[in-house]
């Protein structure tokens, strides 16, 4: 019979995290150590072997990409007799697995009245978020082109990382600045969470704070939660800021149980508000915990470890892991340096079409798409093109050199597996370049971090329309829909009309359309509304009426009504689908978007239209820019070193290695800071499976100047051995 560790296909330490004791326990987990099949196998042998209920366990992590693959993997496990017992459950009776704000807006759905709210709130993403805030600064008589509503947005969403509420006594400041400027961000602070209220809304921060309030201020609510979950697992717990910290903390000190996962080798989102030294002192935290290294790695060659682990070295504040793997094969990764911007892209270019030719010369393929965010049904290319510098210092011969040099690339003619091949760099700016040579070399990708999918304007105004019908007192969207298309409804009869709703709360539309008898715009708003001021300014404003009245009839549709019905009678009775569809191309690509949008609201048709509709919209307002990453679509894969993280890839190529680039320049005051940058070029190194290439331009122009390059030192601290060095024939 086989022994226990080989029937799961797990290694000794891997076995010894999946079996480890009840209570407090540190899974120390590098790059590429399979850390996800221990955590999901940990899972089903608390249930299966231990004999927790599954729905007394909860397990959060950071992405829905990562919460998806755990749960199909829990699933499968569950399903599967023979793993671990021969016990089966059914696929009904599941643990609660997903992201630390999906779980959180569950609690706060459960919760709201606890703090304001009600359970059909909607969420604010980031447009939403300083839509609100302008409104704010022009009422405090604060103009917004100088003080920034995301200057305020990014203090409000640092200090709610931090359970700092606007009149807490205990925070000195909100942000780095005088005391006049702290006082002002504090009373913005105050109004924007009024508003939230108001609005009946809440924004990521929320999510994890509220819920955390929620558990301080109500310890009957806390204990509810603490018998309801009585394991908890935390995954990538070297992200977590102090709200989510906390967070997991009160959900666990009952019983104790807490099984973390990460690598603060991997610790790169300190400037979003992670706390890495959360992990570092999870001994102290938590007495008595077990400690157990995941240090086999299982994704990257020997040459690619031993890069990484020279480049880790510099950051010294970790916990001590040494990577080993038994793919000992495998090529030096390759060092380039090019000349310039122009000629780094180029040099990824061309390496892609060897790369390529080498794998499956002469595979056909369709044409090339270019893309931003992965949506490959959209139709619409990216903004692609790109300007020649103007007033360049760069030498006439330079330039006809590398023009040369850029006319020769071959076409690419092998477009499979292009999806296993990424180029990383720091900032997006960097992309510009890549862009013009993979565009000459007719090698098709997709931008990861660019205009996002629901970002897009006909996108949110469709979204507004249906968080309209869930939640009327959200202004926000009431404001962006109400005259579109037009209806001669202005934004001084808007704000009449907002002021009077504000005052009373009370709900607009499907609500205030109730109140009495519907003769003139007046009676759609609260009775005790000044009545004269709104007779004044709306007299028989018949459009107006007939928008509230078309809300109200939408938002009457039979519960049994699908998702796809409902959307449907709001594109026709709204007018939008006629207003899209215009006559002209760009109104027809516009309304493909619109039925892209059909597609995933798709996946929620099997429930009641408003138990779909809030279902699909929190799911939206939960997504990420890594969700909109196409694992599967030939294309090569361009995006940040942030957005890589969690990823893989047979071939990367890791351009900018500059100082002032990686590390960047911001970082270079602050040790720590520094550190950062050492760790986020580590995960870069460590996305490789059997191709790495590093490279750094020797001079390159930002800001409208061209510069001499330093390399960076992060290669400085790689021993020459260890590389390829590429020289140019």
């Amino acid at each position: 019979m086989k022994d226990f560790s080989a029937q799961l296909g797990l290694n000794k330490q891997q076995l010894a995290a999946v079996k480890a004791p009840l209570g407090p326990v540190l899974i120390l987990a590098g790059a590429g150590s399979g850390k996800t099949r221990s955590l999901t196998m940990r899972i089903v042998y608390l249930i299966k072997k231990m004999r927790f209920k599954p729905e007394e366990i909860l397990a959060v992590t950071f992405t829905n990409k990562a919460a998806g693959e755990m749960k199909e993997r829990v699933a499968r496990l569950l399903k599967k007799p023979g793993k671990i017992s021969n016990f089966q459950f059914p696929i009904s009776n599941m643990p609660t697995m997903g992201t630390f704000h999906s779980v959180g807006a569950r609690i706060l759905r459960s919760e709201s009245r606890q703090v304001g709210l009600t359970p059909n709130f909607v969420i604010y993403d980031d447009g939403d978020q300083e839509s609100l805030l302008k409104d704010i600064l022009i009422k405090l008589k604060i103009d917004p082109t100088k003080l920034k509503p995301q200057m305020f947005a990014a203090i409000i969403d640092r200090a709610k990382n931090n359970l700092i509420e606007p009149d807490d006594p205990s925070a000195e400041a909100l942000a780095e600045a005088d005391d006049r400027f702290n006082d002002l961000a504090r009373e913005v602070y105050g109004e924007y969470q009024l508003q939230l209220n108001k609005n009946n809304a809440a924004d990521f921060g929320d999510l994890i704070m509220l819920p955390v309030k929620i558990f301080q201020a109500y310890p009957e609510v806390l204990k509810k939660y603490q018998d309801k979950w009585s394991y908890v697992l935390v995954d990538e717990y070297q992200d977590v800021n102090h709200a989510q910290y906390i967070f997991a903390k009160l959900l666990s000190v009952k019983h104790k149980n807490i099984f973390v996962v990460g690598d603060d080798a991997q610790a790169i989102y300190g400037f979003r508000g992670a706390n890495m030294q959360n992990i570092l002192d999870f001994e102290d935290d938590y007495h008595n915990a077990k400690v157990i290294r995941l240090e086999q790695n299982y994704r990257s060659t020997a040459p690619i470890l031993a890069v990484a682990e020279k480049v880790i070295a510099l950051s010294a504040a970790q916990h001590k892991k040494q990577l080993w793997t038994e793919n000992t094969g495998g090529q030096l990764p390759t060092l380039y340096a090019a000349s310039d911007e122009m000629a780094e892209a180029w040099f990824v270019a061309k390496k892609i079409i060897e790369l390529q030719d080498e794998n499956s010369p002469g595979a056909g393929a369709p044409p090339p798409l270019y893309q931003r965010g992965g949506k490959t049904a959209l139709g619409q290319a990216g903004e692609l093109s790109y300007e020649p510098e103007e007033n360049s210092d760069e030498g006439i011969l330079s330039r006809i050199m590398r023009n040369a040099r850029a006319k020769i690339l071959p076409k690419l003619k092998n477009r499979k597996g292009l999806n296993n091949i990424a180029v990383l760099y720091r900032t997006h700016a960097q992309s510009r370049a890549l862009e013009e040579q993979l565009i000459e070399a007719s090698i098709p990708y997709q931008i990861v971090g660019g205009l996002k999918f629901y970002e897009r304007k006909e996108i949110k105004d469709v979204l507004s329309y249906m968080r309209l019908l869930i939640n009327p007192f959200d202004l926000i969207s009431l404001k962006r829909v109400i005259n579109v298309p037009p209806r001669g409804i202005g934004p001084a009869t808007f704000d009449i009309l907002k002021n009077a709703l504000l005052e009373e709360r009370h709900p607009f539309g499907v609500g205030a359309a109730r109140i009495g008898k519907r003769q003139t715009a007046s009676d759609w708003v609260p009775l005790n509304a000044n009545r004269k001021t709104m007779r004044a300014a709306l007299p028989n404003n018949d459009k107006l009426q007939s928008f509230f009245q078309m809300l109200e009839s939408i938002a009457n549709t039979p519960e049994e009504a699908s998702l796809l019905d409902v959307m449907r009678l709001v594109l026709r009775q709204t007018g939008y689908e006629a207003f899209l569809r215009d006559g002209t191309e760009e109104g027809e690509t516009r309304f493909e978007n619109v039925q892209e949008l059909f597609n995933v609201a798709g996946a929620f048709s099997k429930f009641p239209w408003r138990e779909g509709l809030g279902n699909f919209l929190e799911e939206i307002a939960l997504m990420t820019s890594v969700d909109e990453h196409d694992p599967t679509s030939d294309k090569v894969t361009l995006m940040t070193l942030h957005q890589a993280k969690g990823l893989e890839f047979d071939t990367v190529f890791l351009i900018g290695l500059e100082e002032g680039l990686l590390p960047h320049a911001r970082s270079l005051m602050e040790k720590k800071d520094i550190s950062e940058e050492i760790r986020l070029a580590y995960v870069g190194i460590t996305r490789a499976k059997q191709k790495l290439f590093l490279v750094y331009a020797q001079s390159r122009k930002q800001y409208g100047l061209r510069n001499m390059s330093v390399k960076s030192r992060i290669l400085k601290a790689i021993p020459e051995e260890l590389l390829d060095i590429y020289e140019p024939e």
